[in-house]
């Protein structure tokens, strides 16, 4: 049997295009007649090229012999040819785009030398590209994405004897591809092709996963024991092949040997699975394959390295090796993972083409599901709520690159090799790792420079196990992450060893690095003498003094074996076992600082406690036990106190990060480092809010019950100082710990939901980044094109900061929708350049919202006058010099549900305005989906509450004793309206979908007020600053103009909005455009920002815009003339 290819084309590598796209879709698409005259014409070249160059050739010999003639073959003109050094670089003119960049160095020179002057040139021309050649060999570099280092390389001698070969060379590396801007012909639109086709394939496996999961984890499941979890150990069983597959594929285990090839690789398993009927042996060989895998082999010739760790191991997999698993599960099993399902039946899957990243999108699926055990076997169902909620959102690989760089380059630029591998990164929330892998491949590229740079390595000389060897190092010293899901935290391992894999080499140890653990619940030893629960004081006086006792521990017991975890290379089973041996020596419970975290345990349930908190004293008397110190209570009953403290803080995985990570924090004397930290911090921490007020009763009070502790420990600890008064978010909660563990002078990357920069919730957060964080980075997208799997209309943002100085002018952009248009941002934020790139002074924020200090949503140049005009021409709607408008909610649909009665047909029917149920004691019931623009549709509501009732609940003079405006809570920016307002009648009471003005105004000014806030500029600039709520602090600062009392603006906007409530404004687009007319003189808008503003709604009906914009020019025209409204 043959060795499993590692490359469908001979003589085609890099990593821009994958092999699986060029045999399956571009190939075929190909017209061979169209490059029949290339293929000729490459073939005598090359031949040429043969007989009349020699190993000695200079770079000027190549250029003229083999680059020149070959480069006008594939349709360029070489021009501007000048001396780098021993290379030649010039450009090739060929299409309408700027040149591409041509680097010639001497016949055989290794191409990889040239990497850096390619992309130093090609950046310079604003070259898309840059081809460098060896005479031998043709690399086609992206400098358009050079953090990368992707390449398309062609080594002539082999690919020109393929039958295909000239023809795939004409096709991505010709003149029209790489010098033209766009069409399906150019190499931009073919690596997105290719990506999309890897997408598909993922997508594909993932699909092959989940359906192979369920059996055999019902395979393994009868007879278990209790903990056993099944679920969990079919998981690693996919695991380990999906590893060796992709171990295989790249040639990290011997496929070269026969003994191994046929008897224990995965391809084997896949070659006898094809078959059409069930072999028989194959769940007996995966075992084998696992024994072998775990403890390696030396027998003759045959020298397999073990892989360590618990991936391999029986014994985190006891089921696995003891069940026996029917062939045909196993058979599905191998099918599923080797293989994906194509138009033309199912194909083999090139594991070569595929990175870490994109398997890392298979793991995640895997994370949006659970096991589910039903009569008939095991099924699985998603649960995207619980995967949101332990931070295990899969993120592009474009962002997270992007990120990555933005964060770290302020962190590595010109420094040398023992400062970045100094650098500790951590991702709090890391789900399947994809930020740690993009940072070790990120700092080894850096570290690669600098010891070139340093001159330490010579540039011709860089081997790929060289480059893998300072993967493992920066994997081992410097990466770090915690996520509470145990599975998220296996699969971060699984990518960081796929990422850092050496042939002979064991897997890197990650173990003292990696933690299970909830980041946000956790204490420092410095709590220990704090109340857990804010309030009263506690006796300081009765706790120990341990900080002497803590700096030597630290010193002589703790650091020396830390440091050495990480320092102390893995090049040896041996070495990777000592380290293993001494991290559980360190964790035990007898372990060097058992004390300190059994104390920061108990400190932690005091806030966590279920059902009313233990006194301050209690607490107290715990700690000191604990800690060595004389305690008062009677032993029994502080044994049972400690042991459910315990057993609350386990519940709730704690993690003290000081405790943890040590030497983040402790220096060498083991003193408390005054700039103790993680030099960055990276992630995408979960979105959701901590409440309880969705579902079914019981479902709702399981929620209080697990949510209320935690919201106690969050509010009242004292650990969390900048969060708001509302909802607990954890994205907030996430951004402050990520500031807790940023060092002085650090850097932070974020990924949070685009209300950071507008929830009220988030105001004393973005305080604190203006007041003490360098913001550099603040890049707001659009989530149109569904880059995460949540609602399209969601927007977020990219933010980058220093932990040191302030911000006094935050630059930004807005409105991405495309993550690859971050690929042309620079790694230096000051060298961020173009239109899009908008600059407003922490000043301007402050007038614009002096309390919350909000980053709205601008777009543009044009967005950021208008709000500017606006602001300047209205004052905030809740300002006294304006209509100190307040509004707020009435019933709640959760918690007064009990009061609520069903409407009967006789009234739901009535088409009346105005509700007559209240001559039968009944008020009814109005939900934001009853609104309309200036209207609302009371035949719709469904429930009612009494009289007697609601005067209980609600006080009569601001609710239901008289007409007030109503508006929709929820909403969102890319909606056809997003500040939807009616006249709610009295008689009526609404839910907590709705806000009602509270403030009293006079029935013209609530018509006028109403006019204003369903004008299309007052949308706009709620657009600017909505999530997918239209929340009261928003509404209290929206600029809204107060035309004087009896005014003709005044008296016509009143006139028209009661007009609007009998027609709506689909039935008067007359009516609606003069309305808008008016609203935007009173904002002082130019002609050409109200057409912006128009243009900004396109689900309103094309007439009605137009009908808006003439309604302005004519007003305009009659003020002109003297004609005033």
């Amino acid at each position: 049997m043959a060795a499993p290819s590692h490359a469908v084309i001979a003589g085609i590598g890099g990593q821009l295009v994958s092999h699986a796209y060029l045999e399956q879709q571009l190939l075929p698409g190909l017209d061979p007649a169209a490059t029949v005259g290339f293929e000729r014409q490459a073939v005598r070249w090359w031949r040429s090229v043969s007989r009349s160059i020699g190993p000695a050739a200079s770079a000027r010999q190549v250029l003229d012999v083999a680059t020149a003639p070959l480069l006008d073959a594939l349709g360029y003109a070489v021009s501007m040819v000048r001396p780098v050094g021993d290379l030649l670089a010039g450009l090739c003119h060929g299409g309408e785009t700027p040149p591409a960049l041509m680097v010639t160095l001497p016949w055989a020179a290794p191409v990889a030398a040239a990497w850096r002057e390619a992309i130093r040139g090609g950046v310079g021309a604003e070259a898309a590209w840059a081809l460098v050649t060896n005479g031998r060999s043709l690399h086609v570099v992206d400098c358009g994405r050079p953090w990368t280092r992707h390449t398309l390389q062609f080594d002539f001698a082999t690919l020109l004897s393929h039958p295909h070969g000239s023809r795939l060379l004409w096709a991505l590396a010709g003149a029209h591809a790489t010098c033209n801007r766009a069409g399906p012909n150019t190499l931009r639109s073919r690596v997105d092709a290719s990506n999309l086709h890897g997408a598909r394939v993922c997508q594909s496996l993932g699909d092959g996963v989940l359906a192979a999961l369920p059996a055999l984890a019902g395979a393994l499941s009868p007879g278990a024991a209790p903990g056993a979890q099944p679920y969990d150990q079919a998981l690693t069983v996919v695991y380990r092949v999906l590893f060796l597959l992709f171990a295989e594929a790249r040639g990290l285990v011997p496929v070269w040997h026969p003994v191994y090839r046929e008897a224990y690789s995965i391809d084997a398993l896949y070659q006898r699975s094809v078959e059409p009927r069930v072999p028989r042996g194959l769940w007996a060989a995966m075992q084998a394959i696992a024994r072998m895998a775990h403890a390696g082999c030396k027998a003759g010739d045959l020298d397999v390295t073990a892989f360590n760790g618990r991936l391999f191991s029986p014994r985190h997999a006891p089921l696995v090796e003891r069940r026996r698993v029917p062939e045909d599960v196993v058979k599905a099993l191998v099918l599923a993972l080797a293989t994906t399902d194509t138009p033309a039946g199912r194909r083999r899957i090139a594991y070569h083409d595929l990175g870490v990243e994109q398997l890392g999108a298979v793991y995640e699926r895997v994370l949006e599901h659970e096991p589910v055990v039903t009569r008939g076997g095991v099924m699985l169902r998603r649960t995207s709520t619980e995967r949101k909620a332990t931070g295990s959102f899969y993120t592009p690989r474009s962002i997270t690159e992007f990120l990555v760089r933005r964060t770290l380059h302020p962190l590595v630029v010109d420094r040398p090799i023992g400062d970045l591998l100094a650098l500790r990164v951590v991702d709090p929330a890391m789900g399947s790792g994809a930020f740690l892998v993009a940072a070790c491949h990120y700092l080894a590229d850096q570290c690669e420079l600098a010891l070139v740079r340093d001159g330490q390595w010579d540039a011709h000389g860089v081997t790929p196990a060289d480059r893998a060897g300072l993967r493992r190092q920066v994997a081992e010293q410097c990466l770090y992450g915690v996520d509470l899901n145990p599975t998220a935290v296996q699969l971060a391992r699984l990518s960081l060893w796929l990422t850092t894999l050496a042939a002979g080499k064991p897997l890197t140890f990650l173990d003292h690095h990696l933690a299970v653990g909830n980041s946000l619940i956790g204490g420092w030893l410095a709590d220990l003498a704090k109340p857990p629960v804010r309030g009263r004081a506690i006796n300081h006086a009765a706790l120990p003094l341990f900080d002497a006792e803590v700096s030597a521990v630290v010193a002589a017991h703790v650091l020396p074996d830390r440091l050495r975890l990480a320092i102390e290379p893995s090049d040896t089973l041996q070495a990777v076992r000592d380290k293993e041996r001494r991290l559980e020596r360190l964790s035990a419970p007898n372990g060097p600082f058992a004390n300190w975290s059994r104390a920061t345990d108990a400190w932690c349930a005091a806030a966590l406690w279920p059902g009313a908190a233990p006194s301050h004293a209690v607490v107290n008397e715990w700690i000191a036990s604990l800690l060595g110190g004389a305690t008062t209570l009677p032993a029994e009953q502080l044994a049972r106190w400690l042991a459910k403290a315990a057993a609350v803080a386990s519940s709730h995985a704690v993690i003290h990060w000081e405790l943890a990570f040590p030497e983040v924090f402790f220096d060498a004397l083991g003193q408390r480092r005054p700039d103790g930290g993680f030099d960055a911090v990276l992630g995408n921490p979960p979105w959701d809010m901590l409440r309880a007020d969705a579902g079914a009763a019981a479902v709702r009070a399981a929620d209080r019950e697990r949510a209320t502790p935690l919201r106690r420990f969050f509010r009242s600890s004292g650990i969390y100082t900048a969060q708001g008064q509302g909802h607990a978010n954890r994205y907030q909660l996430f951004a402050e710990r990520a500031l807790q563990l940023t060092r002085p002078g650090g850097r932070f990357g974020l990924i949070l939901p685009s209300g950071i920069g507008t929830d009220h919730g988030s105001a004393a957060l973005r305080r604190r980044w203006f007041d003490r964080c360098d913001l550099d980075t603040w890049i707001g997208l659009d989530n149109k094109a569904g880059i995460f799997p949540i609602h399209r209309s969601v927007r977020f943002v990219l933010i980058a900061a220093t932990n040191a100085g302030h911000t006094d002018v935050l630059r930004f952009r807005s409105g991405l929708q495309d993550p690859a248009a971050l690929d042309r941002c620079a790694s230096d934020a000051r060298q961020d350049k173009g239109d899009e790139w908008l600059s407003v002074s922490r000043s301007r924020l402050q007038a614009w919202d002096p309390e919350q200090l909000s980053v709205p949503t601008l777009t543009s140049p044009t967005a950021l006058a208008i709000l500017t005009s606006a602001s300047a021409a209205a004052p905030p709607l809740g300002a006294v010099h304006g209509w100190y408008a307040r509004f707020g909610r009435e019933l709640n649909a959760t918690d007064d549900r009990a009061h609520f009665v069903e409407r009967s047909a006789r009234h739901t029917g009535r088409k009346s305005s105005r509700p007559q149920d209240r001559k039968t004691s009944m008020l009814p019931i109005v939900e934001g989906k009853h609104l309309a623009p200036f209207q609302v549709s009371l035949a719709g509501t469904t429930h009612a509450v009494l009289r007697e009732t609601a005067t209980r609940l609600i006080d009569p003079s601001t609710s239901f004793a008289r007409d007030r405006i109503a508006y929709r809570d929820v909403a969102s920016a890319t909606n056809r309206l997003t500040l939807i307002a009616g006249l709610l009648p009295k008689g009526t009471l609404s839910t907590h979908t709705v806000f009602v003005l509270k403030t009293a105004l006079a029935p013209d000014a609530q018509w006028c007020l109403l006019a204003l806030l369903n004008s299309l500029v007052a949308n706009y600039l709620v657009r600017l600053n909505v999530t997918t709520h239209v929340t009261t602090a928003l509404m209290t600062r929206l600029p809204v103009p107060r035309p004087p009392d009896g005014s003709a603006a005044f008296c016509e906007l009143a006139a028209l909005a009661r007009g609007l409530a009998k027609t709506g404004i689909e039935s008067a687009p007359d009516g609606y455009a003069r309305l808008n007319a008016i609203v935007a003189r009173l904002y002082q808008l130019t002609p050409e920002h109200y057409q912006h503003v128009v243009e900004t709604f396109p689900l309103l009906p094309d007439g009605l815009r137009r009908c808006c914009c003439d309604q302005y020019m004519l007003r305009t025209e009659s003020q002109k003339h003297g004609n005033t409204v």
